[in-house]
């Protein structure tokens, strides 16, 4: 069996996707018996409250709620009353977890607010990574993980830089060490030659990969500049996607070693309970062999 110097943070992807629906509750404190952090996708309702939620649509329609709820919307359009309401698609492919687990765990299958979340995480232990999902969160989203006493315990991560550059400019405290007090992932989905450079200039203390771009010189190279690495995997469409047009391969054991040998610091993942048993099983296997 391979052994691996340093093992990586284990990621929960929007909760435990395949075990339970993304990004409810249920789905992040599953995850949090396997992780050591949970990612999950925020929103700003037009009723000022912060829901966790992905949607469709990217940024041409952020929060679209088409395939995911059955609903010509957005979830920018609602307010949180009218968000309790609604019914997720259970046949949608991006649900990991299975027609079957929406239909017979109904009660468990809604939107959380963000504060339901990040007080689970105050009960599981867990470190929360935030994916500021939608506009204008930032702000908000800060205030709320300050008022929680959370700071230590959040990750302020966004595809969209300036979002996390504003959440520097805020926020530039920094520990006695000299690291910055509140931590910022910048995403990254295609990779351009100067991300470094880009990172740097959105003041993010963490630079999130996306799977098929994190090679060990990357790793070695944000590591150099001073700030953590993360690799992430796609949805379960996006995957699937990506292993017709790309073969990259599922995303199994093998995926994961591969991972690994980069050096990469955490594995943001769809299936956090593997990930976690290879660890344990790499673990078990360098004591027996030492």
């Amino acid at each position: 069996m391979n052994t691996i110097s340093q093992k990586p943070r284990v990621v929960g992807h929007r909760g435990s996707l395949y075990r339970s629906l993304e990004n409810t509750r249920h789905s992040l404190k599953i995850a949090s018996e396997h992780c050591s952090d949970v990612e999950c996708d925020v929103f700003l309702l037009k009723c000022n409250t912060l829901v966790v939620f992905h949607g469709s649509g990217g940024d041409v329609s952020p929060g679209s709620l088409k395939q995911y709820c059955n609903l010509d919307a957005s979830i920018l359009d609602l307010t949180y009353e009218e968000v309790k309401n609604l019914k997720f698609n259970p046949e949608h492919k991006e649900f990991g977890c299975g027609k079957e687990f929406i239909e017979e765990m109904e009660h468990e299958c809604y939107i959380p607010t963000l504060e339901e979340v990040l007080l689970d995480a105050q009960e599981t232990g867990v470190i929360v990574k935030i994916e500021l999902k939608g506009p204008n969160t930032e702000v908000p989203v800060l205030q709320l993980v300050e008022k929680m006493g959370m700071v230590d315990r959040v990750t302020f991560a966004s595809f969209k830089h300036d979002r996390i550059k504003r959440i520097r400019e805020l926020r530039p405290h920094l520990n006695d060490d000299g690291t910055h007090r509140y931590k910022t992932g910048a995403l990254f989905s295609e990779l351009p030659e100067n991300f470094i450079d880009k990172a740097k200039g959105a003041g993010a203390t963490e630079v999130h990969l996306k799977y098929s771009t994190c090679t060990k010189k990357r790793v070695d190279m944000i590591h150099k500049a001073g700030m953590r690495s993360m690799t992430w995997m796609r949805g379960p469409i996006g995957m699937r996607q990506d292993i017709k047009e790309k073969n990259v391969g599922v995303e199994n054991e093998e995926m994961y070693l591969r991972l690994m040998k980069t050096g990469v610091m955490a594995m943001c993942v769809n299936r956090p309970d593997v990930l976690a048993n290879l660890l344990s099983r790499l673990s078990k296997h360098a004591v027996a062999t030492n």
